[in-house]
């Protein structure tokens, strides 16, 4: 069945023995499709929450961050590497879309948490059929990516019912999963605005798909000063892999991971930031929320972020940081579709996961300060 969510998005919901699935999209029409990832919430979460956060998702951040790569495709940040591009990438405009995944009950949840368990591929066989067909019955509309990191996979088992996933192995001429691409531009932002080489570097969610690769980086860099913290690390680990683990807590964010000044980076789950004490940050840190659910709806948010910058602090959202799993997206269907049975060219997508969050980290900082804008408001603003 199917809703009207708001005047700007609209929902369905698929019904499977296994789990409900909601998926949202945007009803931009002049947009070649909307675009999203996908999301598990737990078994008890009531319908109502699971649309709330669907919605969320797919206007705050999906249509969002595809609304800034839209904007960079206007204003030629790519014009360098048109050359190397499928035909229509360039002149393509997305929008946003998502999907959330709520399993049948408790027993259902915990095997959809992991990926290895030998149920894994029965249990989520239905609740993808289901989707799938949906995704036909919108004939291209809408296209989804499951989820990256270690459920990259799950891809590869969604384009078994659709054509309509991203994220799909290479060898179909997919990038093989998103998150080194997100975190690529992780890295970009951090290069661009790190305070000082030798200053002290703390990794919020060093344990996550992108929080892994990013502490990776780290450890190539040989940086002097590096913490890290997950809330999957066991109670009582003080070092990970010779690097000191700062406390950690669900749902906020330290004082100790806070204060530690120079530049702190989080790769976590979302809504920490609004549930911590900002007070802790030093003045001169550089803050980068690159996860989902960084900064609050509304007017909190924009509150939240101007208490941050009156710290002297320069915080960057989520939206700015972690583009490069949609834009990556993109590439991989427009290749698709021009290069049939062509390996995906992935080191053209890092460059340009590259380039375009260099710009928008740089305008986004540019345009702030001045009148008392936020980096934030900077983004809001262009987007």
């Amino acid at each position: 069945m199917s809703s009207n969510a708001s005047p700007a998005v609209s929902v369905h919901r698929i019904e499977t023995p296994n789990g409900d699935a909601w998926v949202a999209w945007d009803d931009q029409r002049d947009t070649d499709y909307a675009y999203g990832g996908s999301r598990m919430v737990p078994s008890g979460t009531p319908d109502e929450e699971a649309v709330s956060v669907l919605r969320r998702l797919a206007v705050g951040e999906s249509k969002l961050k595809n609304t800034l790569i839209n904007t960079a495709f206007e204003e030629g940040v790519l014009d360098g590497f048109s050359d190397r591009f499928p035909q229509g990438f360039l002149q393509s405009r997305v929008g946003g879309g998502r999907c959330i995944i709520r399993p049948r009950d408790a027993g259902i949840e915990n095997i959809l948490s992991d990926p290895l368990s030998p149920e894994f591929r029965r249990t989520i066989e239905p609740i993808f059929a289901g989707i799938g067909a949906f995704l036909n019955e919108m004939d291209g509309r809408i296209k989804l990516t499951p989820d990256f990191g270690r459920f990259a996979g799950l891809a590869d088992l969604l384009l078994e019912h659709t054509p309509h996933v991203l994220g799909v192995r290479r060898e179909v001429g997919g990038c093989g999963g998103k998150s080194s691409f997100s975190t690529t531009g992780v890295i970009a932002a951090f290069e661009e605005l790190k305070p000082a080489p030798a200053g002290p570097v703390t990794l919020i969610g060093s344990d996550g798909a992108m929080g892994s690769d990013f502490f990776d980086y780290l450890k190539r860099s040989d940086l002097p000063d590096v913490a890290v913290a997950d809330i999957a690390y066991a109670a009582g680990t003080t070092v990970r892999d010779g690097y000191p683990v700062l406390p950690s807590r669900p749902g906020t964010f330290t004082t100790e991971c806070l204060g530690r000044g120079g530049s702190v980076v989080a790769n976590t789950w979302g809504n920490e930031l609004e549930n911590a004490d900002v007070d802790a940050l030093r003045p001169g840190t550089l803050l980068l929320l690159a996860h989902n659910h960084s900064v609050p709806e509304g007017q909190a948010g924009l509150d939240l972020m101007r208490r941050v910058a009156g710290r002297d602090v320069l915080a960057l959202p989520g939206q700015v940081l972690t583009l490069g799993g949609a834009l990556t997206s993109r590439l991989e269907w427009f290749s698709r579709q021009a290069r049939p049975g062509e390996l995906f060219d992935k080191p053209l997508a890092h460059d340009v996961v590259r380039t375009v969050i260099r710009y928008w980290v740089r305008r986004c900082v540019d345009s702030a300060g001045a009148d008392g804008t936020t980096p934030y408001e900077a983004m809001l603003s262009a987007a």
